[in-house]
């Protein structure tokens, strides 16, 4: 008899064995498909795409031709009631999974499946398989990614999910989520936003440099280390290594005790941003504690060279861009505001650090917009944030730093009335065609002030 409340995943390879036969050609690596997923759970199968979060019945677009036979994981029991799973969704599809914010690469039904995973599981990692949310962010930085995924675009769940709205199902059609509740959301009749990353080759980390740079002569198993780093990135790997703690505390330890040389230490955070696209990095780093923990390095931003504050910067950014790195950046926000709001205020902080800054914080607030900072660490933030607006940002800038703005203020609209207060004109920006809807949203809730 069929345990209803067991938890599954059901992975779909939308490439119906492509990815597997030609993506080392594409790509430089292996890959064993292109997934999309599904969670099941009380007998339906629960989906998001371009329409939308939808369920049905289980492995309904394998029956309907939309993709191959799912691969099917148990990832436990779920406590949870029917109402409260009905409840959750609703709520979702009001909020960070609506239909406009799908999107193939940035924010699709994998990003789904991890948020109602967790929340049926009690779990504040994800349980979805590391390769799986992985591929996307490996895929953009790799010059044939995008072509590989160029004729994937329309993917099945969404293609189900017209059909479904078409009626147009033969058996068990496809059931759209009604979303109700259109009014207060973070950011209503605004486009979706994106993770924004550094720009690497991943193909050229540079590691080879780096033993030349120390000031020290590394050991046998330091230079292993080098070298398990380096066959992460080859296309001609011989061996793909599982990255351990020792690892990364090698690597920052180098940076902070071994490497003087500002050029040295720039390559080794361009290569802790490429290693925090994985999600078993981020627990590892979530889980370094003392002097050479991100958050305590973090701390020693203002004493840094401009370019350094920068690389140090987009590798936190790099954290915010995944689902395990902004549960660690949340757990620690009462340490990361004051930092990024003393930078902020700081004179001596540069446009170009100042920016970063607020590169990390859209990452963290404005992409999964249920994510946000406590109202002091909101108030702190967005208060420097609206002074240093005063005097206007660069206008290929201005976009991110008024949409940071608005998430900030979703969240406390105390915000609103403050920026109000202190004579903040958005309008400055109206001329910029990216800036207008945000405009539109600031002097709307500044009318209500």
């Amino acid at each position: 008899m069929t345990n209803f409340t067991t938890v599954k995943l059901y992975i779909y390879d939308i490439s119906f064995g492509l990815a597997s036969a030609y993506g080392s050609t594409l790509l430089g690596k292996q890959i064993d498909g292109v997934w999309h997923t599904g969670v099941g759970v009380y007998g339906k199968e629960y989906l998001y795409g371009s329409s939308g979060i939808s369920y049905t019945t289980p492995e309904e677009i394998h029956r309907q031709g939309l993709a191959p036979k799912p691969k099917t994981l148990d990832l436990g029991q779920t406590k949870k009631t029917v109402s409260e799973i009905q409840s959750w969704i609703v709520e979702k599809s009001c909020s960070s999974f609506r239909g406009h914010q799908y999107d193939l690469l940035d924010w699709n039904c994998n990003n789904f499946s991890d948020e109602f995973t967790k929340y049926l599981l009690n779990s504040t990692n994800s349980l979805i398989p590391e390769e799986i949310l992985e591929l996307p962010r490996f895929v953009k930085t790799t010059p044939l990614g995008r072509m590989l995924l160029s004729f994937l675009n329309k993917d099945p769940i969404s293609a189900a999910q017209q059909t479904g709205n078409n009626n147009n199902f033969a058996d068990s059609s496809i059931h759209m989520v009604q979303s109700n509740a259109t009014n207060n959301m973070k950011f209503d009749n605004i486009p979706v936003r994106h993770c924004i990353l550094p720009v690497l080759d991943k193909m050229k980390p540079r590691i080879n440099l780096i033993e030349p740079m120390c000031k020290r002569t590394l050991s046998s198993d330091e230079k292993e280390f080098l070298n398990d780093i380096n066959q992460l990135f080859r296309p001609d790997a011989t061996y793909s290594p599982m990255l351990t703690r020792q690892h990364l505390m090698f690597l920052i330890s180098l940076m902070v005790n071994s490497i003087e040389d500002e050029s040295g230490q720039k390559i080794i955070l361009e290569i802790l941003q490429l290693l925090s696209e994985y999600e078993y990095i981020i627990k590892i780093l979530s889980d370094i504690e003392g002097q050479e923990s991100p958050i305590e390095l973090l701390k020693t931003l203002n004493d840094q060279p401009e370019q350094i504050q920068i690389e140090f910067l987009r590798w936190f950014s790099s954290i915010a861009a995944t689902s395990n790195g902004r549960t660690m950046l949340i757990n620690i926000q009462d340490e990361i505001a004051p930092v990024f709001t003393e930078s902020i205020h700081n004179e001596i902080s540069t446009s170009k650090a100042k920016y970063e800054i607020i590169v990390v914080l859209h990452n963290l607030l404005c992409i999964n917009t249920d994510i946000r900072l406590s109202f002091m660490n909101s108030i702190s933030i967005g208060s420097a944030m609206v002074q240093y607006m005063s005097t206007p940002v660069s206008i290929h800038e201005a976009d991110t730093f008024l949409a940071v703005f608005v998430a900030l203020a979703d969240a406390e609209k105390d915000l609103y009335g403050i920026a109000k207060a202190m004579e903040f004109s958005p309008d400055y920006y109206s001329s910029i065609v990216a800036c207008q809807p945000l405009i539109e949203k600031i002097n709307t809730n500044f009318q209500a002030v």
